[in-house]
C-alpha cells in the first residue's frame, strides 16, 4: 500500500490518525478544554460520519417511537457527544492512570463472576466497554479474552489493540470476532482453563452465526456464538454494561446470570429461552440509556436504513 493511500485511511472517520490525535490531546491538554474540544470534535463527525449518523437516527425511531425527526437528530448529536467522552476517557486512563469513580448494580452477581472458574462476560457497544475490562481485571486480579468486533482500517484496529492491552496491564487479551473456527475453540479451552470471556451480543458481522430476538417489538438478528459457547462449556453468562455516569464517573450494571442446558432436545430450544433474558436485558438498559449505544456500523440488531 502506498504511503499516500494509508494517510488517507488513516484520515478517515474511523481511522487511526484520529485516535492518535486523543491519544495526544490525553498527555497534553488541560482537562479544562476537554468541553470545548468534545464539541467541536463531535459537530465534525456529526456532519461528516454520516452513515453513521442515518445508522444511530434509524435506531433511535424504533427505540423511542413517536419521537420526532428533527429531535433524534438532537439525539444523535448527543450520543455522538457522549461517545467523544467515553473513548477520551479511555484514552486518559491508558495513557495518565487517572482514577475514575464508579458504583456498582448487582454487585453480588460481580462478585460471583470475579471467584467464577470460568464465566462468559456478555456485554454490547454500551458505554465504555472497552475499559470496563481493564477495570475488571485490576479488581478481581483476573485474566480476560475480550473479543472484539473487527475494525475496518488494520492500524486502527493495531492501534486499539494494544492500547486496551496496555490500559489492562498484560490482563486484557483481544481477539477479533472474525479470526475463524479455530477461535470458537480457543474460547472453549480458555473457559475450560477458568479464564473470563468478554463477547459482544449486538453486533453480527461477517459469516458469524445468527440466532434471531425480539426488542422493543421487532425482530432482530443477534450473534449466536456466546449462547452456543455457554451450552458446550456450560459456563454461565453474565450481562455486563459500563455506562457512563458523568465526568470520569461510572455505573457498572451486572444482571442476573444466564445459564444455557444441554437437555439433549434441538439445540435452539435450550438457546431460545437464553436470548429471550438477554433481549430483556438489553431492551431495558437501551431504553433508559439510549444515548449511550454506540451503533456506528451496519451489522446492529435492526435492519440498516436505506441509502
Amino acid at each position: 500500500m502506498s504511503t499516500s493511500l494509508q494517510w488517507r485511511r488513516g484520515l478517515a472517520v474511523r481511522g487511526v490518525f484520529w485516535r492518535q490525535y486523543l491519544d495526544w490531546a490525553a498527555v497534553n491538554l488541560p482537562f479544562y478544554t476537554y468541553p470545548v474540544l468534545h464539541f467541536f470534535m463531535t459537530l465534525f463527525f456529526f456532519f461528516f460520519a454520516a452513515p453513521a449518523r442515518r445508522i444511530v437516527l434509524a435506531h433511535l425511531a424504533i427505540i423511542l417511537p413517536g419521537s420526532s425527526r428533527a429531535m433524534n437528530y438532537l439525539r444523535v448529536f448527543r450520543t455522538f457527544h457522549n461517545y467523544s467522552w467515553t473513548i477520551s476517557e479511555a484514552a486518559i486512563h491508558k495513557l495518565n492512570r487517572e482514577e475514575f469513580a464508579y458504583e456498582i448494580m448487582g454487585a453480588p452477581w460481580l462478585e460471583q463472576l470475579g471467584t467464577a472458574p470460568g464465566a462468559i462476560v456478555l456485554t454490547a457497544h454500551v458505554g465504555n466497554y472497552d475499559l470496563g475490562a481493564a477495570l475488571f481485571a485490576e479488581k478481581f486480579n483476573r485474566k480476560i479474552r475480550l473479543v472484539r468486533a473487527p475494525e475496518p482500517d488494520q492500524q486502527t484496529a493495531e492501534h486499539l489493540s494494544a492500547s486496551l492491552e496496555k490500559s489492562g496491564e498484560g490482563a486484557v487479551k483481544i481477539d477479533y470476532s472474525t479470526a475463524g473456527p479455530l477461535l470458537s475453540f480457543d474460547l472453549l479451552n480458555a473457559l475450560r482453563l477458568g479464564e473470563i470471556v468478554s463477547l459482544q451480543g449486538d453486533l453480527v458481522t461477517g459469516e458469524l452465526g445468527e440466532v434471531r430476538g425480539c426488542l422493543f417489538g421487532r425482530d432482530v438478528r443477534l450473534p449466536n456464538g456466546p449462547f452456543v459457547l455457554a451450552q458446550v462449556s456450560q459456563a454461565p453468562i453474565y450481562p455486563l454494561f459500563i455506562a457512563r455516569a458523568g465526568y470520569r464517573r461510572y455505573r457498572i450494571i451486572v444482571g442476573e446470570p444466564i445459564t444455557v442446558p444441554r437437555s439433549g432436545r434441538d439445540r435452539a430450544d435450550d438457546i431460545t429461552p437464553a436470548v429471550e433474558k438477554w433481549c430483556g436485558d438489553l431492551e431495558h438498559l437501551l431504553a433508559e440509556r439510549w444515548d449511550q449505544w454506540f451503533a456506528f456500523a451496519p451489522g446492529f440488531l435492526f435492519d440498516e436504513p436505506a441509502r
